[in-house]
């Protein structure tokens, strides 16, 4: 977290929980054959990403879209090509730790499920399927239970592979606001 000296490689504060996924990104870099991996037009992918995939009801852009999934505005300089073309068919295979819902019973019976925003030994904060944000103790709850599988559908059967590469190639601009 110092950086490198005589590198660009900068320094970085960064908590437990992103740099569990930053080394689960690192170690999943190499999985992916890169010649595989088509790209198809990032402007009809744009209009694919609001339309027929209707990814906006669940991710975020900027300032538009759902926060119930991941945060999309710097997609493209956080996963590779090949880690986002696997996402599109099979959402579980290439889901990051950090990424992976939660569901949560507290002890008077409320239920909750969703994505995990921050964690510490004593409490945990989500953000639930109704986008309202969560804290909780965790001696208050009867059951904590982080789920393995995505939430996010696979687009293999509803999108044709044509555009499955289009909305490919407009996730891979995101590269953060300017």
């Amino acid at each position: 977290e110092a950086g490198i000296d005589g590198t660009t490689m900068p320094p970085g504060d960064y908590t437990s929980s992103e740099l569990t996924g930053l080394v689960a990104y690192l170690r999943t870099m190499g999985d992916f054959d890169l010649s595989d991996v088509v790209l198809g037009d990032a402007g009809r992918g744009e209009t694919i990403y609001g339309g027929t995939g209707d990814c906006a009801s669940c991710h975020r852009i900027g300032r538009d879209g759902s926060r119930v999934a991941p945060d999309l505005t710097d997609i493209g300089a956080v996963r590779s090509a090949g880690s986002l073309a696997e996402t599109l068919v099979n959402p579980t295979s290439a889901m990051l730790p950090l990424n992976r819902t939660v569901r949560v019973t507290t002890a008077n019976g409320d239920r909750f499920t969703g994505r995990r925003l921050n964690e510490d030994t004593y409490t945990v904060q989500i953000i639930d399927e109704d986008e309202r944000l969560r804290s909780l103790v965790k001696d208050d709850l009867r059951e904590y239970t982080i789920l393995t599988t995505s939430s996010m559908p696979s687009y293999a059967d509803t999108l044709t592979e044509q555009e499955r590469a289009d909305v490919l190639a407009f996730l891979l601009t995101l590269k953060g606001m300017n």
